[in-house]
């Protein structure tokens, strides 16, 4: 099934909006086993929506299509739309009620121009959204590979993830079938390159429809096994030699990030941290931990034989930078162990943040009953310390 998404909007044209909608349903459809093939970015212009429409519906199966439905001169999205596949905008009564009881509800009169939001494209069917005046519609368009579906969003990001999970991945569903033309498999290394990544997993070719993509997420490397109709043996191959090649600096696997997964290991049991040099990075990984408690002193220690940490339970104390390194330690019922680390980060949050998973995966390790201390090609450790 070929996919295609339609980004609306001079604001993410110009720069001015990143627009994080597109990249959210790209990562979304692919955990649903379709990948999107293409995605372009349009101003409010007319002309250029029609074009742009025209063209995506004459390629894709699934047009799914972000912006341009509110009630305002600039929206134009559902005009394009109607004049792009001759479907002239109609009046949708039912949704005109639905927002003027919205309206109604709230004490407020509706202003005259949201009646514009209940003209649509002739014939369309109405996505619902109950969070906002502007609904969703769908547009069927007879194109030279058969049928094309367009799907039309509001662009405010919480109506349109809700539209999306609720109105659009349903049908996308019915509409697929068992057909999945996608597989993918995430995997989370740290403490390694992506070169040397490259080095060790590009070397050979993968299996035929298989594909390895990298992404770089300070402070980590995502890896994705992506497979394009391939045997689920072939997968399994492909996993079993990655997993051979990163082992040694493997934090995660799967959908959840890998800190999540780290407090999930831990479950209910608390946590002290107490940062220097990372300045708050550790909490930030860790937040959500019900039993957390965090401290920050820009004065801790920056030899490793002078950092404390908790006598009894569970902490991760991170010191100050000093000429060795910064120090780290994990104190885990009495047992302390410890370790200098030297980062090379130009960027001084990215190097806060590396510290800061540097000493949550000492916790993984210890949780997993791994060796605490691990050999990261991109961390030197410069002293140890156990006691």
């Amino acid at each position: 099934m070929r996919i295609e998404i339609v980004s609306t909007g001079d604001e993410i044209v110009t720069g001015l909006v990143v627009d994080t909608n597109a990249a959210w349903l790209s990562a979304l459809l692919l955990e649903q086993g379709w990948q999107v093939h293409r995605r372009a970015t349009v101003g409010d212009n007319l002309k250029d929506l029609k074009a742009v429409l025209q063209e995506s519906a004459s390629r894709a199966e699934v047009v799914l299509v972000c912006g341009g439905l509110g009630p305002t001169a600039d929206d134009l999205t559902a005009q394009a739309a109607a004049e792009a596949f001759n479907q002239p905008l109609t009046l949708y009564p039912d949704w005109l009620a639905t927002i003027e009881a919205r309206y109604q509800a709230s004490g407020v009169s509706m202003p005259a121009s949201n009646a514009k939001q209940a003209w649509l494209p002739q014939g369309c069917e109405v996505l619902d959204n109950p969070v906002g005046t502007a609904c969703g519609f769908l547009v069927r368009h007879q194109a030279g590979h058969g049928l094309s579906q367009l799907f039309f969003t509001p662009g405010v990001p919480f109506e349109f993830k809700q539209m999306v999970c609720k109105q659009i991945v349903p049908r996308l569903k019915r509409l697929a079938g068992e057909q999945t033309d996608t597989e993918l498999r995430r995997f989370y290394s740290f403490g390694i390159s992506e070169s040397a990544l490259s080095d060790k997993l590009d070397a050979a070719p993968w299996p035929t429809g298989i594909e390895l993509g990298y992404r770089s997420s300070m402070p980590l490397i995502e890896l994705k096994l992506i497979g394009h109709g391939a045997s689920a043996t072939d997968m399994d191959a492909a996993e079993a030699r990655l997993l051979e090649e990163i082992s040694p600096w493997l934090v995660g696997r799967g959908n959840e990030e890998p800190a999540s997964q780290i407090l999930t290991l831990l479950g209910e049991r608390p946590l002290t941290l107490m940062e220097g040099e990372s300045r708050g990075a550790l909490l930030g990984f860790c937040h959500e931990h019900p039993q957390l408690q965090a401290h920050f002193d820009p004065q801790q220690p920056s030899e490793l034989a002078r950092l404390t940490g908790e006598a009894t339970g569970l902490s991760l104390t991170i010191g100050r930078a000093g000429p060795d390194g910064v120090p780290l330690l994990l104190c885990a019922d009495g047992e302390a162990i410890g370790q200098t680390l030297k980062t090379r980060h130009p960027d001084p949050d990215s190097g806060r943040r590396i510290l800061a998973f540097a000493a949550l995966d000492m916790l993984r390790r210890h949780l997993s009953g791994l060796p605490v201390i691990a050999d990261y090609l991109t961390l030197p450790r410069s002293a140890e310390r156990r006691d």
